[in-house]
């Protein structure tokens, strides 16, 4: 049985949640950095970004293990044929992680975790940037110039990702500010500088999800 039109479709399927979860995180945002609206309301939102929010990361992490099947299907990253069940199962055990992080986001004890989820982050963008670097450099191990450029775009996109962590780190600084009347200005202002940050990011981020697109569909010579 032909597998490859099912991974494709999961493949489009990523996308698709991807781009459409992150636009709502955009729009939520807006709304998080109101200042005219009442506190309350503004945490509401910023709890709503943060769910949201678990779509994109969803299909960031699932999009290796399953770009990788497609690649080992069409013979373009033989390398990995081997690791694929490996490959699968690290991916699966990164997901369970992301969303642990999720659920447990007020736990003081969930923060060594996190740590873990950055280390792992920056050994993905160091991966996927040194093999599309590397394949363009020498011709291998990928097979074909269109996966190197998408190597080197996910790193991008996943290096997006973490610095647009920090933006939201500042959120949560500005807000615990915002319950203090003598630092509220200070609160707000650190609010808006994050989202006029996150704002440039995150128009980057989708402009590298789009050229990855482009490559995956076009595969040009």
């Amino acid at each position: 049985m032909n597998t490859y039109p099912l991974w494709q479709y999961a493949h489009i399927l990523l996308f698709v949640y991807w781009l459409g979860a992150d636009l709502g995180v955009f729009v939520a945002s807006r709304y998080v950095a109101r200042a005219d609206l009442p506190l309350e309301e503004r945490l509401r939102f910023l709890e709503l970004l943060l769910t949201i929010d678990m779509g994109p990361r969803t299909a960031l992490i699932l999009m290796i293990p399953v770009g990788f099947t497609l690649a080992t299907t069409l013979g373009i990253a033989p390398f990995a044929q081997g690791w694929l069940p490996a490959i699968w199962i690290l991916a699966l055990g990164w997901l369970a992680l992301a969303w642990y992080l999720f659920r447990h986001r007020r736990d003081p004890r969930a923060a060594r975790w996190t740590r873990v989820d950055q280390v792992l982050r920056v050994v993905v963008i160091l991966g996927f940037l040194g093999t599309g670097l590397a394949t363009f450099a020498t011709g291998g191990p990928l097979l074909t110039g269109w996966l190197a450029g998408k190597f080197v775009l996910f790193a991008g996109v996943v290096t997006l990702g973490l610095m647009l962590r920090l933006v939201i780190q500042d959120w949560v600084k500005g807000f615990a500010q915002l319950r203090a009347e003598a630092t509220r200005d200070a609160g707000n202002a650190l609010i808006h500088g994050a989202h006029l940050r996150a704002g440039r990011l995150a128009k980057l981020l989708w402009l590298f999800v789009a050229a990855i697109a482009f490559l995956g569909v076009v595969k040009p010579a």
